[in-house]
Parts: structure tokens; sequence; C-alpha cells
């Protein structure tokens, strides 16, 4: 298993360039090729102001809009020229998170970035729609520090559920790649799903040798912050996980810890719906 197919969405915030190296280390890694997707958003006026803009100032705004886009193709083809990785560009019109939920609807992975609470050209909530609607596996990355795709030392946040084995499936050609992988056992609290258990046997039958950590409580409140902790701790550079539980008590419990590691995020974080 490899993937062969990398979507990344690339636009105008400051991380864009991040993105598309992690999109092309990952490629050479994989022998895949990279789609560099941008959507051109359409201008949405306010109803109270759009009389007043001329159709010269609509056209000027479209123009620069477009300019901007010219402008990003050409860093894009630029830095694509100088690696062997095959890839494409893709222009689309419209919602950002449309575009970038069909486009992963064809890839293997696709790589978004996190909401960036500072920066006016980060698009909010994109992490999250792409989590659920990409049908695949989505590598978010955050807006602060420094990473490669390729961590050595990975984890990945278990609690049995369907969500977790979907993200632990996608994630293996990371998980086989990595030196070093970390279960930490997650109890959900339902009697049904043990933490950890049969988890290190299936890994190791896939090439995966896993060390396994104690379980903390997902209806803990603190669950996210013990999260990030044991990353932290053990100098982990990559979490996988399941994003957002099916069921609505899994919702309430597991949803709450998707969200709060989607914007406190301290490392790149591949999630699976």
């Amino acid at each position: 298993m490899a993937y062969r197919d990398i979507v990344v969405h690339l636009a105008q915030d400051k991380r864009s360039h991040e993105r598309l190296e992690a999109a092309i280390e990952l490629a050479e890694r994989h022998e895949g090729r990279v789609t560099g997707v941008y959507v051109l958003p359409r201008l949405v006026v306010p109803g109270f102001a759009s009389f007043e803009l001329s159709t010269e100032v609509y056209k000027r705004l479209d123009t620069e809009q477009r300019a901007l886009a010219e402008q990003a193709e050409r860093q894009f083809a630029q830095r694509m020229a100088k690696s062997t990785v095959p890839s494409e560009w893709r222009l689309l019109t419209g919602d950002p998170v449309d575009g970038v939920t069909t486009s992963a609807h064809y890839a293997d992975i696709t790589i978004v970035g996190q909401t960036d609470p500072d920066d006016e050209n980060s698009i909010s909530g994109l992490a999250d729609s792409a989590v659920l609607a990409a049908g695949g596996p989505v590598l978010v990355w955050p807006y602060a520090g420094s990473f490669s795709v390729n961590a050595e030392t990975v984890m990945l946040a278990w609690n049995g559920t369907r969500e977790a084995k979907r993200a632990l499936a996608d994630a293996l050609p990371l998980l086989q790649q990595a030196s070093k992988v970390i279960v930490l056992g997650i109890d959900t609290g339902d009697g049904k799903h043990i933490p950890g258990a049969e988890v290190s046997t299936y890994l190791a039958r896939h090439g995966v040798s896993a060390d396994a950590r104690h379980a903390i409580s997902s209806s803990d409140l603190g669950a996210s912050d013990a999260l990030l902790s044991e990353i932290s701790d053990l100098g982990a550079g990559l979490l996988v996980m399941g994003g957002y539980g099916h069921h609505r008590m899994r919702e309430v419990l597991l949803g709450g810890v998707t969200r709060d590691i989607l914007r406190q995020m301290t490392v790149p974080v591949l999630m699976s719906h």
C-alpha cells in the first residue's frame, strides 16, 4: 500500500508552501503524484454595499484574485520543476471546502492546513469539513512549527472504534516506515472497546512493531490535553486518530476531542472518519 495520488490544498495563507513541501516529501517516498488544488473564491459583497460597487470594481477584484492564482501556479510549477515528482495544477472556482473535498474523493491522501486565527487568508473550518467529507485520510498540517511528513515516531490514538480502525488502515504506509510507533489507548467508557487490545498484534502482522501505552479516558474533559502531553513527552512527530464519532454519544465524547486536537494540535495529524 502506498500513497500514489496526493492532493494538497494551496492558497494565500502563510503555510501553503509548507503543505506543498510535505506533499512532495510524501510523494518522493511513495512514488506518488502531487495535485495542487487552488480554489478561486467567488466574490461575495454584503447586500447593503453591492449596489454601490460598479461593474468595473467587480472586474478589478476578480482580476486581482486571478492574478494571485496565477502567481501561485507559477510558484507551484517552479517548485515541482526541481523535483522528479509528477504533478498537476488544479484551479477551481467556488467554495474551498467543496473544491478540496471533491478532489479528495479521487486521492489516496489529502493535505490541508490547520485554521490559523491570526491569518486572514486561512480558511476557517476547512480541516473539520475535509475530515468528515473526504472519504479517506486527511493530513492536517499545523500553522506553527517545522515538521517532516515522514516522522520517526508516530503516535496512534486507539479506542477500538470504526473511525480509529479506518485511521489505522489509512496510516499504514506511514506506520510501516516509522522508526517507532506508540499506541495510546483511549477508553470510550462503553464497556465494548478495550484500549489497545490486540492492536499491537494486528500491527505486527503488517510489519509494524508498536509500543502500547496506558489508556486515557475520552470522557475526561482533559482527554485532548492528556493526548497532547503524551505527544510532547514521547517526542512523537505525527498523530494518527479517528475523526468524529458516528453514534450520538460517541460524537459527544470523541467529537469534542477531535475538535480540540484540530484547534490545539502541536504536530501534524492524520485523521480518518
